[in-house]
């Protein structure tokens, strides 16, 4: 093949089309990176063989998937996983990723290691995640285990706790109709969830000593117990009645003494204001 002519891209100043002679005419033959062209120097009039031009295009998609790799990791530091990935999707062969991966660990472009402790970090610092929560993230990145536990080694126990308490003192709040004990369950598990251990999540919980207001649990024993009047209270009567509120009541996570208050005096009054609204 003989080369015709070289052209500059229009929106890649950094390759170039190759055209050749063929019956006469021009004709688009490949594209190239500039380092390929330089490499090769390639020029007009100058003659090619087939094996040459497969040369050409081999050290040309090495030099696609370094350009695409560098690209990629200029937007924010990536796992070794998340290159090749990346790198597949593009559908680069086999041969040039692994190439490509060996030269960006050289240069120290690509480091797992460092990648791992600066993500625990930044999780550490602008996050409410716990250790395990953090090490799942870091296992679908593709981190080892290893690497993974050497990183999680910064999140101490002390630096959990502080997390852990800071996450109770945003959300220790009650829900409507809450009691206290559900209110340590929901936010116990919401922690848990977040990935923190039993351990941290109690003892954060006892530090910051969170409590609900007496009454506002009172209140909320009343709404629940009258909810519970109202769909019993056409089946059930007298002591029958007060047992299912005070098991349903019970299972709420209420506390006996608040249960019984209500069973003795408010469900009482509720009552006598119902029977005169008939008279």
């Amino acid at each position: 093949m003989k080369i015709a002519k070289i052209t500059t891209q229009k929106n890649r100043q950094d390759r170039f089309n190759v055209f050749k002679v063929e019956s006469g005419k021009e004709e688009y033959a490949f594209s190239v990176d500039e380092n390929v062209l330089v490499q090769w120097q390639l020029r007009k009039d100058m003659t090619l063989t087939e094996e040459n031009i497969e040369m050409i295009q081999t050290e040309d998609q090495k030099r696609k998937v370094w350009n695409d790799a560098l690209h990629y990791l200029t937007h924010a530091m990536r796992t070794e996983y998340q290159v090749v990935q990346y790198l597949k999707k593009k559908e680069y062969e086999q041969a040039p990723i692994e190439e490509t991966i060996g030269k960006l660990k050289e240069y120290r472009l690509l480091q797992d290691e460092e990648y791992a402790m600066a993500f625990v970090r930044t999780k550490m610092n602008t996050s409410d995640k716990g250790p395990a929560v953090i090490s799942e993230d870091l296992y679908q990145k593709g981190v080892s285990k290893d690497l993974s536990e050497k990183a999680l080694q910064q999140y101490t126990y002390e630096a959990q706790l502080e997390t852990a308490q800071l996450f109770f003192q945003k959300k220790g709040k009650p829900k409507n109709n809450e009691s206290a004990s559900s209110m340590k369950t929901r936010l116990i598990n919401a922690l848990r969830r977040k990935g923190f251990s039993m351990e941290v999540a109690f003892e954060a919980w006892e530090n910051e000593q969170v409590e609900m207001p007496e009454e506002e649990e009172k209140k909320a024993v009343f709404t629940q117990g009258e909810k519970a009047r109202k769909k019993w209270g056409k089946k059930y009567t007298g002591s029958s009645l007060k047992m299912k509120i005070k098991e349903h009541l019970y299972r709420k996570g209420f506390d006996l003494s608040h249960i019984e208050h209500y069973l003795q005096y408010e469900m009482e009054v509720s009552e006598e204001d119902n029977n005169e609204e008939k008279i």
